[in-house]
């Protein structure tokens, strides 16, 4: 059994009746059956089971005949079944020189004579680029549109300096009716600052 490469990725369906096996690809798992390879002596002995239990005697000792046939020759025939099964499953499966893992058509470079886990197709390679790429753009553009700017802080912060409701961009306070200023000049420095700011952000006096 050593020329047998298939070793840890094939499930064996084989019944006393016959052989199967399925085998599956290392990276997708997609799987391939090999066509039912029917056992005549278990095919005999199933038969005669049925026989035994309509007529008994001979039909039994024929059964028990049959059944030691099988102990002896199941294995052999099942150790042939599988080597004609792999030769089968060569032609829907690809071994790599790399991992000496065994790949599926779709799991296979064909340019590189490997599977995409050790060399990815240059194709997928390129649009997994672009996509990154892509994505790295919105980013950039999400967060720009995000930025608070100076403008936007000051429009949020500001509040009437006598009541100290919310006031935005109005002239005057919503609640109160008193005219209001946005921006205010600092007492020390004379640099433009909002009108709720406690201190001036250019020399650090509280206003």
């Amino acid at each position: 059994m050593s020329e047998i490469q298939f070793s840890d990725n094939y499930n064996d369906l084989s019944t006393d009746n016959g052989f199967q096996f399925e085998f599956y690809c290392e990276h997708c798992h997609e799987a391939w059956r090999s066509p039912f390879d029917r056992y005549a002596a278990g095919t005999a002995e199933s038969i005669l089971g049925a026989a035994e239990g309509l007529f008994g005697g001979f039909f039994g000792t024929a059964r028990n005949a049959v059944s030691s046939l099988r102990g002896a020759g199941w294995s052999k025939a099942r150790d042939d079944a599988l080597r004609k099964a792999v030769g089968q499953a060569r032609e829907h499966f690809h071994r790599c020189a790399r991992c000496a893992n065994h790949y599926c058509d779709n799991c296979w470079n064909e340019d590189e004579g490997v599977c995409t886990v050790c060399v990815p197709r240059l194709d997928a390679e390129l649009s997994a680029i672009r996509r990154e790429a892509k994505l790295n753009r919105a980013r950039e553009e999400a967060y720009a549109q995000a930025t608070v700017t100076r403008e936007d802080l000051t429009d949020r912060v500001v509040s009437c300096r006598d009541c100290g409701a919310p006031v935005g961009k109005a002239k005057f306070c919503p609640e109160c009716g008193v005219p209001v200023s946005l921006t205010r000049n600092c007492g020390s420095c004379q640099a433009e600052i909002p009108t709720s700011a406690k201190f001036c952000p250019e020399c650090g006096s509280k206003g």
